[in-house]
């Protein structure tokens, strides 16, 4: 089968080639011009075209059977409609009039139908707006939309989850809570990549969540720890106090010049795609499990030299 890979250098997307070349699958990578194919495994076929440039697209898709489509703009500044939206816009159109069998597009958990979108989320709107191309679209293709939660794994170039790991080797204690004040809900990117390749075999229009288990932070740094091997040691603050003691604290210190960092910052809940009891632990694979996750990241930062 020969599946075009859109986002091929991204973090997911050279995962998902890595196990395309190693199992039964001839992945395309479809590069914009100027990116680098050093990190793709050798001999992979790429070719040029921009989801943003429609005219670029037939040519790239010519003799495909399959898209898996992972190009998308994550981060604030990146232009969200023009990538996440009309770029898929133009490769849907372009997918169907090559005759494409099948297309599966990664998602974000917060785009899920059981799932509340947070309409401030430019990257989640834009998703959910995406979703709506495939459903109101009339076209010969089938689909399947993948919605993974928070991911780990190796392959991370771009240093996206380092934050998460070089605090705790850095540190000796680390209070989660000064860091951030939530649950995980941590998938592998392997379990990612493997309902990839199930919705490339298996076809239909079909959605599939992937999630683990709700973990405290705590516990999710403990595990950190553990992985990178140092001595940190993971302290459990309550967040009341954090909230109400220690920020008020560094403030003060901050705006008496003793601090060079306010104590806002430290008490900020994130977003690491938590979710109700009933949607998490599903995927259509077997799944890695989150310890796995964090111990291969860690593993591969320390293989870089990044640890």
């Amino acid at each position: 089968m020969r599946v075009l890979v859109t986002g091929a250098t991204g973090y997911v997307g050279l995962n998902v080639v890595h196990s395309l070349v190693d199992g039964e699958y001839d992945p395309v990578a479809l590069l914009r011009p100027g990116t680098s194919e050093r990190r793709l495994p050798d001999g992979v076929e790429t070719v040029a075209g921009d989801i943003r440039d429609p005219d670029s697209l037939p040519s790239a898709l010519a003799g495909v059977d399959s898209v898996v489509h992972l190009a998308a703009a994550v981060y604030p500044g990146q232009d969200m409609t023009g990538i996440n939206v009309e770029g898929t816009a133009n490769l849907l159109e372009a997918a169907d009039g090559a005759g494409v069998e099948n297309v599966v597009f990664a998602s974000t958990i917060g785009a899920h139908p059981e799932v509340p979108i947070n309409p401030d989320s430019t990257y989640q709107t834009s998703k959910a707006s995406a979703e709506e191309l495939f459903v109101d679209g009339e076209f010969g293709f089938e689909y399947s939309i993948v919605y993974p939660t928070y991911i780990l794994g190796q392959r991370d170039y771009r240093l996206a989850r380092y934050d998460m790991f070089r605090p705790v080797a850095a540190n000796r204690v680390l209070v989660p809570p000064l860091y951030t004040y939530d649950d995980y809900n941590i998938v592998h990117v392997d379990d990612v990549v493997g309902t990839v390749e199930h919705a490339l075999t298996v076809g239909g229009q079909r959605r599939y969540l992937v999630s683990g288990p709700n973990v405290d932070s705590v516990e999710v740094m403990r595990t950190v720890a553990d992985s990178v091997g140092g001595d940190c040691r993971v302290v459990n603050v309550p967040y009341p106090l954090t909230k109400y003691g220690i920020v008020p604290t560094i403030d003060f210190l901050h705006r008496l010049g003793v601090s060079p960092v306010g104590g806002s910052g430290f008490a900020e809940r994130g977003d690491f795609g938590t979710l109700r009891t009933g949607l998490t632990e599903r995927a259509p694979v077997e799944q890695r499990g989150w310890r796995a996750a964090i111990e291969d990241t860690a593993a591969w930062y320390r293989e870089v030299g990044l640890l």
